[in-house]
């Protein structure tokens, strides 16, 4: 009987461990996402024309320019408050970022494809592997389906659209350009100075240095969220967030604890705040229980949202988050042509210059203006700009201005994917053998020639000898005669022929 109470007592306590790691410990778990603070009713119809889908031309934004690089400058600089909005005291965080174009990041729920799967994620979750120093709530999102609401680029990748409906906007472009307020379509596209970072809001706060609450909700679309009237939105005390930038150009992050017609503060008294601030654009971000602070991968705000048991408060899951984090090189791979080294692209190589290597320098020369500045290419590439793929196969080398292929042995065709047949080894054995008998014959025949030439030489120098020996001992071993002039120059005359006595004269006069 003892024996099976205590297995029954294991497997009571069992059950109890196990619906303790579902709960996550007594009071936590998943949020109940009680504290709803959304901008749209549903039954509440607004005119088609703040909807009207914005696809081409301009539309009206602020573009501010980088903040100066300031040596020395690291890490955000975060401010905790508690202050007094009219009888009420209110908690929250003021954040600054001195170079926010490479430590600023939007971040999709989870990580990358979060937006794409429809995920939701505490902002602790998502924080936490990116690496982020400060962190916060993003943009706006469906609450029933998870989807990720407006235009969204993550880092460069653009994984949200809102298809030209406006809201309000915060991004940084490729530049560094900081831009807030409303955008078409084909303003978010731009690739000649692409959005890095691009987020979207409900409210432009703060239009160059003056409020535009007012403004904003004549000219915002509907569709941006489902539930709650539009002027309670903005009215009702609440948690807030919003994102905006200074005079310096440094960008702000702004968190303000809160729940719904409780405690908090209302667009107007955020504005105000920021404005004081020195904010000079700024808008909304999402509020009520997804607002979140986290600070070192540490939830550091109090959530308004309640667990599942009533007595405690949860984060929400939410969708995108803001994200401040060490220096980061944009584009991370410097473009190909560089490493990077604590947030500055350091190039390599000898010709690709700027802050993101992107530019191509052959130098003062600079080809004397009458040439196109190139580099060898490198990894399969070839032409302008290393722009075209090789085709080449099987380790085969690619020329980096045409793209032709050499071919490694074995191996032929354009593109170096046809193997060259080979020979039989008695082929190869019969051609070998009449290749050196061939070769041998022919040194024989050279060899003999240039032996019977040699021989004749030698005949041929011997009788030159000989004969120059045997002229010599003539003139030599002789005896000197006197040949008569007749025997050289003819007859004499007469009378000479008669004087026998003068013989031994020959001269006369």
């Amino acid at each position: 009987m003892a024996a099976s109470m205590g297995r029954w007592l294991l497997f009571f306590l069992a059950l109890l461990s196990c619906f303790w790691e579902a709960s996550g410990g007594y009071g936590w778990g998943a949020s109940l996402d009680d504290d709803l603070l959304l901008p749209y009713s549903r039954p509440r119809a607004r005119s088609a024309r703040d909807c009207a889908r914005v696809r081409v031309g301009s539309r009206e934004h602020e573009s501010w320019p980088p903040p100066a690089a300031t040596p020395g400058v690291r890490g955000p600089a975060v401010r905790t408050f508690v202050s007094h909005f009219a009888t009420r005291a209110v908690a929250g965080h003021l954040t600054r970022v001195a170079e926010p174009l490479r430590t600023f990041s939007v971040l999709e729920p989870g990580g990358p494809g979060g937006c794409a799967s429809r995920r939701r994620a505490t902002v602790e979750e998502t924080a936490r592997p990116a690496g982020c120093s400060v962190a916060q709530n993003g943009g706006f999102f469906r609450m029933d389906t998870g989807e990720c609401l407006g235009n969204i680029v993550s880092d460069g990748r653009r994984v949200s659209s809102a298809g030209g409906l406006q809201n309000a906007q915060f991004g940084i472009r490729r530049d560094g350009t900081l831009v807030t307020g409303y955008l078409s379509e084909e303003e978010v596209l731009d690739t000649e100075n692409p959005f890095v970072q691009l987020l979207s809001g409900v409210v432009w706060l703060i239009r160059n240095g003056s409020v535009y609450i007012n403004e904003s909700q004549a000219a915002e679309c509907d569709e941006t969220q489902e539930t709650g009237s539009f002027s309670k939105f903005v009215n009702v005390i609440s948690a807030r967030t919003a994102v905006g930038h200074d005079r310096k150009g440094q960008l702000v992050l702004f968190h303000a604890d809160g729940q719904t017609e409780q405690r908090g503060v209302n667009l107007w008294d955020m504005a105000e705040f920021l404005l004081k601030q020195d904010v000079v654009n700024a808008i909304n971000l999402d509020g009520g229980g997804s607002a979140t602070f986290v600070l070192n991968g540490t939830l550091a705000s109090y959530p308004s949202d309640h667990c599942q048991d009533n007595m405690w408060r949860c984060p929400r899951s939410v969708s995108t988050v803001v994200c401040v984090h060490e220096p980061r090189c944009q584009p991370p791979d410097c473009n190909g042509h560089g490493t990077c080294v604590e947030g500055r692209c350091q190039c390599t190589g000898h010709f690709w210059r700027g802050a993101a290597c992107n530019q191509l320098d052959c130098g003062p020369s600079n080809c004397s203006l009458h040439g196109l500045c190139t580099e060898t290419c490198h990894n399969g590439s070839f032409g302008e700009d290393c722009a075209k793929k090789c085709q080449c196969q099987n380790g085969a080398a690619c020329d980096p201005a045409l793209g032709t292929c050499t071919c490694p042995p074995g191996f032929t065709g354009d593109t170096c994917m046809q193997v060259k047949p080979r020979l039989q080894p008695s082929e190869v054995t019969v051609r070998t053998g009449s290749l050196s008998l061939l070769t041998g014959t022919t040194w024989l025949a050279l060899t003999l020639a240039l032996v019977f030439l040699l021989l004749i030489s030698m005949v041929v120098n011997v009788t030159m000898l000989l004969g120059s020996r045997a002229e010599r001992s003539r003139h030599l071993d002789g005896a000197y005669v006197y040949h008569p002039l007749q025997e050289m120059n003819g007859e004499l005359p007469a009378t000479e022929k008669e004087q026998p006595g003068d013989t031994c004269n020959p001269f006369k006069d």
